[in-house]
Parts: structure tokens; sequence; C-alpha cells
């Protein structure tokens, strides 16, 4: 059984984003989401076919190591985010919009917190993330979070939170 963390939901009056489980419905427009050349760009996606990502997808079910979500807003899919490389004491944070017209409405900051709090249940004391060090909005948005860049070699900056 796929992990994701339903026992609460997480919404916020101030986005009214909300974490769902990610289904087929989110399968779907990820699949087109990380073929915009820009998204792609910003979140270092690589390339893959719609067979490597129907195999990711069926993997899910079994793995241990990785919690996802999408993300609706007003219940509208409108990206997916999640927790990968989870070993019990940390795990690393993704996460993405992909419908662009909704960019800059607060919607990240949400994500970025609430994978804070789905990382605390699950007991992790330390959440790292990877990000392009052009992407300069989103490094912003680590910091804000508590975020700090420990690591960059101009080609990532490896970014980390204690909780």
């Amino acid at each position: 059984m796929m992990r994701q963390n339903q026992n609460r939901p997480h919404h916020s009056a101030r986005s009214s984003a909300q974490a769902v489980p990610f289904d087929e419905r989110f399968l779907e427009r990820s699949s087109r989401w990380l073929r915009d050349e820009e998204i792609r760009h910003l979140t270092l996606t690589p390339s893959f076919t719609r067979d490597q990502q129907l195999a990711w997808y069926a993997s899910l079910a079994e793995r241990s190591d990785y919690l996802i979500w999408g993300i609706e807003y007003g219940g509208e899919p409108v990206g997916a985010f999640g927790l990968k490389g989870l070993d019990g004491m940390s795990g690393e944070y993704w996460g993405y919009i992909g419908n662009k017209a909704y960019w800059g409405r607060g919607i990240g900051q949400w994500m970025v917190h609430e994978a804070i709090h789905y990382a605390r249940d699950q007991g992790l004391t330390r959440l790292y993330l990877k990000v392009a060090p052009y992407n300069a909005r989103a490094i912003k948005l680590y910091l804000s979070a508590g975020f700090s860049v420990y690591k960059d070699d101009r080609v990532l900056a490896w970014m980390e939170r204690r909780i």
C-alpha cells in the first residue's frame, strides 16, 4: 500500500490548497506538467517515457521510502509534492506546482510547511533538498522555511532543515 498520511486533512484557509492522494488524475497531469520545458528546467527533471512513468507509479504501492501527495487548489489538481529517500532519520523534500496559473499564490510555501509536518509525523529529524542554483524563487522560499545551503557545486544547491 502506498504510504500516504491521510489521517488529517491538510489545507490552509489562506490558500485553499489541500494534500490529497496522488492518483491517476495527478499521474496524467504530471506527465504533461513535467514535459513543459520551463518546469523541467526549474525542477531538474530528466526526460522520461510513458512506460517509465507507469513503472514508477506502479512501484509506489510497495515502497516504504517514498511518500507522495497531489495538491488540489479549490478542487483543481495543480501539483505534487513528497518525501523520498526516507531512512528513518531524514528524507528528501521535492515538489512542484505544475499548473502555472497557480504560481505566485502561496502554494509553494504551504507545500513546504506541509512536508515539514509530514516529516515530523514520520519521526524524521532532518529534511534536505536539491535545487537548481538559478531557481531563485525556490531558494528564497526554502530559506524562508528554515532551510540553509550546505553545499553548492554550481549544478545543484543542497539545502537542509532540522526538524
